[in-house]
């Protein structure tokens, strides 16, 4: 149904525009074929969110209609397009495949730019698969050709690029002649985003090779740069790397002074992996400076900290950091306890990493037995053919072929069972968010119905007209297992719209999105941030704040994930918690919005993470509660 709707679409679209073109005699600058083509390469790129296959179908039509038409420019335009389509598919062959076509066609046409875009597009492509000596061969010709014709805005991206194959490759030597290359093209430029860049990754190359000095030099340039942007996360973690050289120099006053900065810009940030990565640093201070009492005080506050939001890895780190203090100071039995526990939650933890990966090498190594066997059958069989009599052979070709038979029956069992694994998760998914989708509108119907009760009828009406906009967008959204950002930001603005209906008090909403964030390429599964707000409004006795407000913040990490924080000033989760179990309340979408979250991180191998704060843990001076998922760029 879906391709008889873009088919028509397609006729409709191209007969209306001749009828234009008979009309205005000449006005568009491109034949009636070129805008064909253009409209279906940007149908192609609109369906690539929301269905792969449709988008590559689209596209492959592009191509057919270029190819006949004879035009070079869009040929190649749409080679890249379909490269680009096969890329996010996760399907590197046939992407390496229509990028170097279209590399082929750009060539042809002499359009360097797009030529070197394009080498770059096909060393990313091998950088995914490993193969970093082939990747640097096409990041150098992507250098050379930008070179050459001056186009000096995309080189620093490639050097960084370059560099950091490099260090995967532990060539440390040629990965800081690249980075030199992006802070000496950056200074030309006076792009300050792009020195900071270089000199971080200057400065972690150099201490790798413990070249402390040098790496110390590196880092204060970019500390002085980067107090210029505002850029707190930056700024604290710059204080850590310094302190970390000068612990590591026995500079340890410096050393103090440099933790105590991060330390104070952590706290105000309010995040516990930060904090617990400077009370690790310091831990270690005091360890080298042998202030053991001082050292158990921060390996406890890293313990209390660690089991409040039940971090697994934070806790195989603090046990380790027990053990070190403990076999340090001679309290060999303690140490031996915290040893066992390391050992034990570390084994743990890798069971569950690997347990995965072991199933699918057991599978593996059944099928690779398997088919061992059937050689080994297969050259008993034909031993004992040369010993039978000819009229017994046929026998022997029987009970082969019911071997393999037996076999090919096995092997399609295993596949069709861990097909009907992934289709479950995948049930699973949709029925959680059909168990949310109710519940939402349980909740806006009974607004309704109170507005009604309270002869408010324009105002109901005015709800259910806004009611009606966004469930149509939750109804086209639960059709897809993930969504784009940007359709989930669209749907929370007009929940919120209608959040300022319902209630009688003063409430601000206020968002803070990052820019440099890509909003239509990120992807969350639908509906997935609504509860968090819905908690505050419910849970959270804002009409009892002076000024109540709720702050919805995304914000791009160093690391590349995007971090996505639904902050309120209400009564916190410890009192809300209290209030909830005397009213006897149970927050159900929360609880699905949790189980959503485990099962896409079932599914994909990039995690998402999910902490839920009470802000007065963090200063007790503060209220409120901060919701905050981690979402991985890729999914």
């Amino acid at each position: 149904m879906l391709r008889i709707s873009l088919f028509l679409f397609f006729i409709l679209n191209s007969f209306s525009f001749i009828l234009n073109a008979q009309d205005q005699k000449g006005e568009s600058n491109l034949n009636i074929h070129e805008q064909i083509i253009s409209n279906l390469l940007e149908s192609s790129v609109n369906y690539r969110d929301s269905s792969k296959n449709t988008s590559i179908e689209i596209c492959d039509k592009a191509i057919k209609v270029a190819e006949k038409e004879q035009t070079d420019s869009l040929l190649a335009l749409a080679f890249k397009t379909q490269g680009a389509n096969y890329y996010y598919a996760k399907d590197f062959d046939s992407c390496m495949l229509y990028w170097k076509k279209a590399l082929v066609k750009f060539k042809e046409l002499g359009n360097m730019i797009q030529v070197g875009k394009t080498s770059g597009n096909i060393g990313l492509v091998y950088k995914k698969r490993g193969e970093y000596n082939k990747a640097l061969e096409y990041y150098l010709e992507e250098v050379k050709i930008f070179t050459e014709i001056n186009h000096k805005v995309g080189l620093p991206a490639i050097y960084l690029n370059m560099g950091n194959i490099s260090v995967l490759m532990n060539n440390y030597s040629r990965a800081e002649g690249y980075y030199n290359s992006v802070l000496k093209i950056a200074e030309e430029t006076d792009n300050v985003r792009d020195q900071i860049n270089a000199l971080n990754n200057l400065g972690v190359v150099n201490e790798k090779q413990n070249k402390f000095k040098e790496a110390l030099k590196a880092y204060e340039r970019s500390l002085k740069l980067i107090l210029g942007t505002g850029s707190s996360l930056r700024e604290s973690r710059l204080y850590l790397n310094i302190g970390i050289i000068h612990r590591r120099t026995e500079a340890f006053d410096k050393a103090a002074l440099y933790l105590k900065k991060s330390f104070d810009i952590r706290k105000l940030r309010g995040n516990y992996e930060e904090l617990l990565g400077v009370y690790n640093e310091m831990f270690e201070l005091a360890l080298a400076k042998k202030e053991y009492g001082e050292a158990e005080q921060f390996v406890g506050t890293m313990h209390d900290l660690a089991e409040m939001n039940k971090d697994t890895g934070w806790m195989i780190d603090m046990y380790a950091a027990y053990y070190k203090l403990y076999k340090e100071t001679g309290k060999y039995k303690s140490a031996l306890n915290f040893y066992e526990k390391h050992k034990e939650i570390g084994d743990s933890v890798q069971l569950a990493l690997y347990e995965e990966k072991y199933n699918d090498l057991m599978a593996k190594h059944d099928m690779d037995h398997t088919k061992q066997k059937v050689v080994l059958m297969t050259q008993e069989t034909k031993i004992q053919a040369l010993e039978i009599d000819k009229k017994n052979a046929w026998l022997v070709a029987m009970i082969v072929i019911m071997l393999l038979g037996v076999i090919a029956i096995v092997v399609s069992f295993r596949i069709n069972k861990l097909k009907a694994q992934h289709k479950l998760m995948s049930l699973d998914q949709k029925v959680l968010l059909s168990q949310m989708n109710p519940h939402f509108l349980f909740n806006a119907l009974t607004a309704v119905q109170s507005l009604v009760l309270d002869n408010e009828s324009d105002k109901a009406n005015l709800y259910l007209s806004e009611l009606g906009s966004l469930v149509r967008n939750v109804l086209e959204d639960s059709r897809e297992e993930n969504i784009s950002l940007r359709k989930e930001l669209d749907t929370l603005e007009k929940y919120i719209a209608l959040q300022k209906l319902r209630f009688n008090f003063p409430l601000e909403f206020c968002f803070d999105i990052d820019e440099n964030i890509d909003l239509d390429e990120l992807r969350i599964p639908p509906m997935l941030t609504q509860p968090f707000i819905e908690n505050a409004l419910v849970h959270a006795n804002l009409q009892q704040v002076e000024k109540p407000e709720i702050l919805i913040k995304l914000k791009l990490m160093d690391n590349g994930l995007v971090e996505f924080s639904i902050q309120d000033n209400g009564i916190g989760i410890e009192e809300g918690k209290q209030q909830s179990m005397m009213k006897e309340k149970k927050s159900l979408a929360m609880q699905i919005a949790r189980d959503r979250i485990q099962i896409y991180n079932y599914k994909s191998k990039y995690q998402m993470k999910l902490d839920v704060i009470d802000l007065k843990h963090i200063d007790k001076n503060q209220q409120g509660t901060l919701a905050r998922f981690i979402i991985p760029t890729q999914a």
